[in-house]
């Protein structure tokens, strides 16, 4: 398959003899990773003020919380549509449209009237989707079999950067500025960082094809993925996994705090742990997976150690030592938040030539179900159960089922 672009030496094909550019290589890494940092600080830059928001606008902190979930739903809704933007504009020009979409919804939040909030939230959620599927597309046109796991890993580090900054700079501006002000931070920083993009346009969106349709079905790309026996069963891994990452993210300070009876701030120093360690994570098992050169191994390993992690946690007591729960909550961030480049790796590997960006739409469309339904569903179960530990029970399970449909994926991968 060639998507090769004006000055590339490389096919989109990473098995290819020819080496890419190494300056190609730090450009796209680069670039793409600022524009997954920004997406992931305007998702969570809400709910790192929440309770400022949510006191101006008269209404429960847990109501603002809904945000999150809307725009999830706008980012499930953009994946399954952006393969024809790609396509017609080039990956390229959408990863900038995504910045720009990202900025309006930041603006249609600054109103401060919760019906145009709604909007705003959905449209931050469309800025979102938009960045992956252009993104996979870019990378995999850059990497060689020898590091193209720790490239996409190092790409993913931005979404626990980005959540981070919003948990560190949003709270800070909100004090001073108030929160509405803050809300033209993500617009300005997206606007730069369009302009700086700018001048490459040419360069990386070559290969694009001016006369293909930008609408067209909206299921065409998941259709791909459930025809595919690997690729339906790796999406399901997915929608597993993410639902792990997002009950520990959701639901750990309140089991420390209810259940074990820490501090919160105690309780944020664990949930901490678990964040810096999605970063350290996501880097290493690239690492690993080009060193053995199989990143389905990897997938298992790390969903089997999730499963291990999902049902140790569901037997943390009051009188296990600080350090230890620390510690942890640590490993446990390394496998439940350090998983998705080496996924996304491996989804851009097996889908079909010339549909990167259709395919991965449809595997994330997917994937978004699990960080979308997950919550929902633990909390339902804490509701049935009164235990915050039963819900990492069914993480253990989740998980593990992950690694089952792992194990269908590859014999299937094999086979073909």
């Amino acid at each position: 398959m060639s998507l090769s672009s004006a000055g590339m030496t490389q096919t989109a094909d990473p098995q290819s003899e020819n080496k890419p550019s190494l300056r190609d290589l730090l450009v796209v890494v680069f670039f793409t990773t600022m524009v997954m940092t920004l997406a992931s600080m305007a998702v969570l830059w809400i709910p790192a003020i929440a309770p400022a928001v949510a006191a101006d606008l008269d209404v429960s902190p847990s109501l603002v919380g809904y945000q999150f979930t809307l725009a999830y739903m706008g980012a499930m809704t953009t994946s399954l549509l952006v393969g024809g933007f790609v396509q017609r504009f080039g990956a390229w020009r959408t990863s900038q449209s995504s910045l720009g979409m990202l900025a309006i919804g930041h603006l249609i939040l600054m109103s401060g009237h919760l019906e145009l909030m709604v909007f705003g939230s959905l449209a931050t959620g469309f800025g979102y989707g938009m960045m992956n599927p252009p993104a996979l597309d870019l990378l995999n046109r850059v990497v060689t079999p020898s590091n193209r796991n720790l490239v996409f890993s190092v790409r993913f580090t931005g979404v626990p950067i980005g959540g981070v900054l919003a948990s560190l700079v949003a709270p800070s501006l909100t004090l001073a500025f108030g929160w509405q002000a803050t809300m033209l931070v993500v617009g300005a920083l997206g606007l730069l960082l369009f302009v700086a993009m700018q001048p490459l346009r040419a360069r990386f969106d070559a290969n694009r094809q001016p006369d293909a349709a930008v609408v067209r079905d909206p299921f065409s790309g998941l259709r791909l993925v459930l025809r595919s026996r690997a690729l339906r069963f790796f999406a399901f891994t997915g929608l597993c996994f993410a639902a792990v990452q997002l009950s520990l993210m959701s639901f750990t300070v309140t089991l420390l705090v209810d259940e074990v009876g820490w501090t919160l701030v105690t309780a944020g120093v664990a949930l901490s742990c678990v964040q810096v360690a999605g970063v350290i994570g996501r880097v290493s098992w690239g690492v690993i997976a080009d060193r053995l050169r199989s990143s389905t191994a990897v997938l298992i390993l790390i969903g089997s150690a999730m499963t291990v992690a999902s049902l140790t946690a569901s037997q943390i007591e009051a009188d296990w030592p600080q350090f230890v729960v620390f510690g942890f909550f640590f490993v446990f961030g390394i496998v439940a938040v350090g998983w998705n480049g080496v996924f996304a790796s491996e989804a851009a590997r097996i889908s079909p030539p010339g549909n990167i960006g259709h395919t991965t739409g449809g595997v994330l469309f997917v994937t978004f179900s699990g960080v979308l339904f997950g919550p929902v569903v633990f909390s339902m179960l804490y509701q049935v159960t009164g235990s915050y530990s039963a819900t990492f029970l069914a993480s253990a399970a989740l998980a593990a089922l992950g690694v089952v449909f792992l194990g269908i994926s590859r014999r299937a991968a094999r086979a073909q």
